[in-house]
Protein backbone atom coordinates (compact mmCIF):
# COMPACT_ATOMS: atom_id res chain seq x y z
CA UNK A 1 0.00 0.00 0.00
CA UNK A 2 2.72 2.58 0.68
CA UNK A 3 4.30 1.97 -3.18
CA UNK A 4 0.57 2.63 -3.99
CA UNK A 5 0.30 6.09 -1.56
CA UNK A 6 3.73 6.82 -3.04
CA UNK A 7 3.21 7.10 -6.79
CA UNK A 8 0.09 8.54 -6.01
CA UNK A 9 1.79 11.72 -4.28
CA UNK A 10 4.55 11.81 -7.37
CA UNK A 11 1.24 11.50 -9.80
CA UNK A 12 -1.12 14.03 -9.00
CA UNK A 13 1.18 17.29 -8.85
CA UNK A 14 2.07 16.13 -12.57
CA UNK A 15 -2.14 15.68 -13.36
CA UNK A 16 -2.68 19.20 -11.72
CA UNK A 17 0.11 20.56 -14.25
CA UNK A 18 -1.20 18.85 -16.97
CA UNK A 19 -4.78 20.14 -16.56
CA UNK A 20 -3.69 23.36 -16.19
CA UNK A 21 -0.72 23.67 -19.07
CA UNK A 22 -2.61 21.29 -21.40
CA UNK A 23 -5.51 19.75 -21.22
CA UNK A 24 -7.70 23.30 -20.02
CA UNK A 25 -6.73 24.04 -23.09
CA UNK A 26 -7.60 21.46 -25.31
CA UNK A 27 -10.87 21.09 -23.47
CA UNK A 28 -11.77 25.02 -24.73
CA UNK A 29 -10.75 24.17 -28.26
CA UNK A 30 -12.75 21.44 -28.17
CA UNK A 31 -15.87 22.86 -26.89
CA UNK A 32 -14.86 26.28 -28.71
CA UNK A 33 -15.26 28.47 -25.91
CA UNK A 34 -13.69 29.34 -22.87
CA UNK A 35 -14.22 27.07 -19.74
CA UNK A 36 -15.46 29.85 -18.00
CA UNK A 37 -18.45 30.41 -20.76
CA UNK A 38 -18.85 26.89 -20.97
CA UNK A 39 -20.00 26.16 -17.50
CA UNK A 40 -21.43 29.50 -16.92
CA UNK A 41 -24.53 28.93 -14.50
CA UNK A 42 -24.10 25.29 -14.30
CA UNK A 43 -23.50 23.29 -11.09
CA UNK A 44 -20.71 21.57 -9.91
CA UNK A 45 -21.95 18.45 -10.36
CA UNK A 46 -22.32 18.87 -14.13
CA UNK A 47 -18.63 20.18 -14.26
CA UNK A 48 -18.02 17.04 -12.14
CA UNK A 49 -19.41 15.16 -14.71
CA UNK A 50 -17.61 16.49 -17.80
CA UNK A 51 -14.11 17.21 -16.10
CA UNK A 52 -13.46 14.57 -14.02
CA UNK A 53 -13.39 11.55 -16.99
CA UNK A 54 -10.52 14.06 -19.05
CA UNK A 55 -9.03 14.47 -15.20
CA UNK A 56 -9.38 10.61 -15.01
CA UNK A 57 -7.66 9.35 -18.11
CA UNK A 58 -4.60 11.88 -17.10
CA UNK A 59 -4.63 11.04 -13.86
CA UNK A 60 -4.80 6.95 -15.45
CA UNK A 61 -1.90 7.40 -17.91
CA UNK A 62 0.34 9.13 -15.27
CA UNK A 63 0.28 6.15 -12.76
CA UNK A 64 0.73 4.13 -15.49
CA UNK A 65 4.29 5.45 -16.78
CA UNK A 66 5.61 5.76 -12.71
CA UNK A 67 4.27 1.92 -12.12
CA UNK A 68 3.31 -1.14 -13.60
CA UNK A 69 1.79 -2.01 -10.51
CA UNK A 70 -1.53 0.28 -11.66
CA UNK A 71 -4.12 -0.34 -14.54
CA UNK A 72 -7.58 1.19 -14.79
CA UNK A 73 -9.80 -1.77 -13.93
CA UNK A 74 -13.51 -0.61 -13.98
CA UNK A 75 -16.16 -3.34 -13.06
CA UNK A 76 -19.03 -3.80 -10.43
CA UNK A 77 -17.73 -1.52 -7.38
CA UNK A 78 -13.91 -0.42 -8.38
CA UNK A 79 -12.02 1.61 -10.96
CA UNK A 80 -8.31 0.36 -10.82
CA UNK A 81 -6.48 -1.84 -9.57
CA UNK A 82 -3.29 -1.95 -8.18
CA UNK A 83 -0.86 -5.41 -7.97
CA UNK A 84 1.06 -6.06 -5.22
CA UNK A 85 2.74 -9.06 -3.50
CA UNK A 86 0.14 -9.92 -2.16
CA UNK A 87 -2.95 -10.28 -4.19
CA UNK A 88 -4.22 -6.99 -6.60
CA UNK A 89 -6.25 -4.28 -4.73
CA UNK A 90 -9.01 -3.37 -6.20
CA UNK A 91 -9.81 0.22 -5.72
CA UNK A 92 -12.94 2.73 -6.04
CA UNK A 93 -12.12 5.95 -7.22
CA UNK A 94 -13.62 9.07 -6.51
CA UNK A 95 -13.00 12.16 -8.01
CA UNK A 96 -15.15 15.72 -7.18
CA UNK A 97 -14.88 19.51 -7.81
CA UNK A 98 -16.43 20.00 -5.04
CA UNK A 99 -15.55 21.64 -2.11
CA UNK A 100 -16.76 20.49 0.87
CA UNK A 101 -15.91 16.86 2.69
CA UNK A 102 -18.06 14.68 0.88
CA UNK A 103 -18.36 12.61 -2.39
CA UNK A 104 -21.07 11.55 -4.66
CA UNK A 105 -21.82 8.62 -6.33
CA UNK A 106 -24.06 5.89 -7.30
CA UNK A 107 -25.45 3.53 -4.39
CA UNK A 108 -24.13 0.58 -6.06
CA UNK A 109 -21.58 -1.39 -3.71
CA UNK A 110 -17.73 -0.88 -3.86
CA UNK A 111 -14.78 -2.32 -3.22
CA UNK A 112 -13.31 -1.34 0.34
CA UNK A 113 -10.11 0.55 -0.88
CA UNK A 114 -11.22 4.21 -1.62
CA UNK A 115 -8.97 6.72 -3.63
CA UNK A 116 -10.64 9.93 -2.52
CA UNK A 117 -9.54 13.00 -4.91
CA UNK A 118 -11.05 16.79 -4.34
CA UNK A 119 -9.99 19.06 -6.90
CA UNK A 120 -10.58 23.09 -6.42
CA UNK A 121 -10.93 24.59 -9.97
CA UNK A 122 -11.12 28.88 -10.49
CA UNK A 123 -14.13 30.08 -12.67
CA UNK A 124 -11.54 29.90 -15.44
CA UNK A 125 -10.84 26.20 -14.66
CA UNK A 126 -7.45 26.30 -13.54
CA UNK A 127 -6.74 23.63 -10.29
CA UNK A 128 -5.58 25.52 -7.76
CA UNK A 129 -5.73 23.28 -4.93
CA UNK A 130 -6.29 19.93 -4.55
CA UNK A 131 -6.54 16.85 -1.78
CA UNK A 132 -5.97 13.03 -2.11
CA UNK A 133 -6.81 10.61 0.01
CA UNK A 134 -6.96 6.63 0.42
CA UNK A 135 -9.22 4.50 2.72
CA UNK A 136 -10.29 1.17 3.81
CA UNK A 137 -13.89 1.26 3.94
CA UNK A 138 -13.97 -1.74 5.92
CA UNK A 139 -12.30 -0.13 9.05
CA UNK A 140 -14.40 2.65 9.05
CA UNK A 141 -17.76 3.63 10.86
CA UNK A 142 -18.72 5.85 8.05
CA UNK A 143 -20.16 4.81 4.64
CA UNK A 144 -21.71 5.98 1.44
CA UNK A 145 -25.70 6.62 2.25
CA UNK A 146 -28.08 3.96 -0.06
CA UNK A 147 -25.62 1.59 -0.97
CA UNK A 148 -28.26 -0.46 -2.52
CA UNK A 149 -28.13 -1.47 -6.72
CA UNK A 150 -31.31 0.51 -6.65
CA UNK A 151 -29.79 3.64 -5.46
CA UNK A 152 -28.85 6.22 -7.93
CA UNK A 153 -27.31 8.72 -5.97
CA UNK A 154 -24.88 8.03 -2.72
CA UNK A 155 -22.84 10.52 -0.49
CA UNK A 156 -19.88 9.57 1.81
CA UNK A 157 -18.86 11.66 4.19
CA UNK A 158 -16.44 10.80 7.14
CA UNK A 159 -17.39 10.87 10.75
CA UNK A 160 -14.67 12.14 13.13
CA UNK A 161 -13.74 8.35 14.75
CA UNK A 162 -12.53 7.41 11.32
CA UNK A 163 -9.72 10.04 11.42
CA UNK A 164 -7.23 7.36 11.91
CA UNK A 165 -8.46 5.15 8.64
CA UNK A 166 -7.97 7.90 6.13
CA UNK A 167 -4.70 7.66 4.54
CA UNK A 168 -4.05 11.36 3.79
CA UNK A 169 -1.95 11.85 0.53
CA UNK A 170 -2.41 15.58 -0.42
CA UNK A 171 -3.76 18.21 2.02
CA UNK A 172 -4.80 17.30 5.88
CA UNK A 173 -8.06 15.99 7.44
CA UNK A 174 -9.55 17.59 10.23
CA UNK A 175 -11.18 16.62 13.39
CA UNK A 176 -13.47 19.95 13.06
CA UNK A 177 -16.25 20.36 16.70
CA UNK A 178 -18.92 18.79 14.16
CA UNK A 179 -19.20 15.41 14.10
CA UNK A 180 -17.91 15.31 10.37
CA UNK A 181 -14.17 15.33 9.28
CA UNK A 182 -13.26 18.41 6.85
CA UNK A 183 -10.39 18.58 4.59
CA UNK A 184 -7.49 21.22 3.72
CA UNK A 185 -6.44 21.36 0.09
CA UNK A 186 -2.94 21.55 -0.86
CA UNK A 187 -1.58 24.80 -3.27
Amino acid sequence: MNNLIETIRIALPLVVEEWNTKKLGEFELLFEQSYKEFFLNKQTQEKTKIVSPIINVVFCRVMKTLSNNFSMDEGNGRDYSWTSNLAPIEIEGKITLSVGNSWTGNGYKKTDIHLLIRFEMDENGVINSYFSALVDMSKCISNWTAPTTKSNFSTLKFLKCDYDHIKVIHGEVIKSKKMYLDVNMVR
